[in-house]
């Protein structure tokens, strides 16, 4: 009874996963169970009736046979259907599954997804105030206290910017599966004025584009002189104090070589004025049809493939801009170890499924000897079939080798072996639709995901057309009485 049970959970499992499978597969149960309940045997004509005691008997035992014959069927079903789920669990296990625990693993050892920040420089002045604090008795004098007052400038200091990033893809493999890094060589020059005619005081911080990453070949100069020495690192962030006369110029040139995972961005976070700025992202190896911005980032200016055309130079131009829009780049998703073998073989349970359907249905209705039997072994071998196309795709060139090795010969033999156990047209036709659910739905719908429903559907119409063949091949008129007198 548990077992009956349970069964019917994992056919409502079905139902609500593949609702259109399950009414195909239901369709082939119940034919099942009543040509079971249902099968006659001819009686002598000089035989006298049987009892009524005896006729129930024998449709009792008809209706336990029908029972038994369901619920064999639904056992091998269930049987095959978790060995499918085993062979494509353990090919995913072993080829490109990615997974966060592994991702965050990489991100320690290679570097974070990178955050540039833009350049800052905050400018005030001092001043000594005096403070006169008068005493609530009239008699004391009041007291004077100096102090130091700031006065901080927020007129805008910056006259323009020159950014060049060269961004190179190096995947990085943990596990089964490659996550994807990259290595960059960054250059930034700004150009910054005292915007005023007095002395200032400035500071000027540099946020580094992740916290813990690797930063080599960096480099820092103040109007062409070293001044990484001077700079102090705090929380990521490179920060120099320094002193400014009135208009002085600033040239500021930082660099270093970095890496990191997913995407590249920089944003100017400061609400200012964006003046004369340029940024050229070189991608030496992702071309203009691989190019996919992270959220929140703006269209690029202007985009030039490379020199060797594998490549793309991307240009952002901003002048007398306002905007808190990032600039950057999201690498492309990998091609995984055995991708090919894991897409079909994604696809193979709604394929098995369907010929199961097939076979159960299209063999009951003509009337084949053992037609439960038969199905279940042609579903068993089925199933070993997409077995070996997940063993053996590592051995056999991948997944087009398999197929030609192994997988189509083996669907072959068995669509020839269909063929000799059901004879003429409808034979054909099952043998046909065999190779086509078996063959070509999982390829098309496993390699074209955005369409693998419309296969599907085109595969449901043509088992829906073949039922109703068979129906109709068996639903003749019987002969009148003026026929058969004449």
């Amino acid at each position: 009874m548990k077992t009956f049970i349970r069964l019917l959970g994992r056919v409502g499992d079905l139902s609500d996963v593949q609702p259109l499978l399950a009414f195909f597969l239901g369709a082939a149960l119940l034919a099942v169970f009543l040509a079971a309940l249902y099968q006659r045997k001819p009686r002598p004509a000089d035989s006298p009736a049987p009892s009524l005691i005896w006729t129930l008997y024998v449709q009792l035992g008809l209706l336990v046979w029908a029972f038994a014959l369901v619920g064999f069927l639904l056992s091998g079903l269930t049987l095959l259907r978790s060995y499918l789920h085993q062979t494509v669990a353990n090919f995913q296990r072993n080829h490109g599954r990615v997974t966060q625990a592994n991702y965050n693993a990489v991100q320690t050892i290679w570097g974070a997804e990178q955050e540039q920040g833009e350049l800052n420089l905050d400018l005030y002045y001092e001043e000594e105030v005096t403070e006169r604090i008068e005493s609530e008795d009239l008699t004391k004098p009041a007291v004077l206290r100096k102090k130091i007052v700031r006065h901080d400038i927020n007129s805008n200091p910056f006259v323009s910017a020159r950014h060049e990033v060269v961004l190179r893809q190096n995947a990085r493999k943990k596990g089964s599966a490659f996550y994807g890094g990259y290595e960059t060589r960054c250059r930034f020059l700004w150009r910054l004025k005292n915007p005023t005619d007095r002395d200032l005081k400035s500071v000027l911080t540099f946020p580094l584009p992740a916290n813990g990453a690797m930063y080599d070949d960096l480099f820092a100069t103040l109007n062409g002189k070293d001044i990484l020495p001077l700079m102090q690192l705090t929380n990521a962030t490179l920060v120099l104090p320094r002193d400014l006369k009135p208009g002085e110029l600033m040239d500021v040139n930082i660099g270093f070589k970095s890496r990191g995972m997913s995407y590249w961005y920089m944003q100017v976070k400061e609400s200012r004025e964006i003046r004369d700025f340029t940024l050229m992202l070189n991608l030496p190896d992702l071309a203009k049809s691989r190019l996919n911005y992270p959220e929140g980032c703006m269209t690029p200016t202007e985009i030039k493939p490379t020199s060797d055309g594998q490549g793309s130079v991307l240009t952002y131009r901003l002048d007398h801009a306002i905007s808190s829009k990032g600039m950057g780049i999201s690498l492309p998703s990998l091609p995984q170890p055995g991708e090919t073998t894991n897409a079909v073989l994604g696809e193979i349970e709604r394929s098995w499924l369907l010929i199961f359907a097939l076979l159960v249905l299209g063999l009951t209705l003509a009337s084949v000897r053992h037609a439960v039997l038969i199905s279940l072994l042609f579903g068993a071998a089925t199933a070993l079939a997409y077995g070996l196309l997940g063993d053996f795709s590592d051995m056999l060139f991948g997944f087009w080798g398999t197929a030609a090795l192994v997988l189509v010969p083996l669907f072959g033999l068995l669509a020839w072996l269909l063929r000799k156990t059901l004879r003429g047209t409808a034979g054909k036709l099952v043998s046909g639709q065999f190779l086509v659910y078996g063959l070509l739905l999982p390829c098309l719908a496993g390699l074209d995901e955005d369409r693998q429903f419309l296969y599907l559907n085109i595969c449901a119409v043509g088992f829906l057309a073949f039922v109703a063949w068979q129906l109709a091949g068996q639903w003749k008129p019987e002969p009148t009485l003026e026929a058969a007198v004449g």
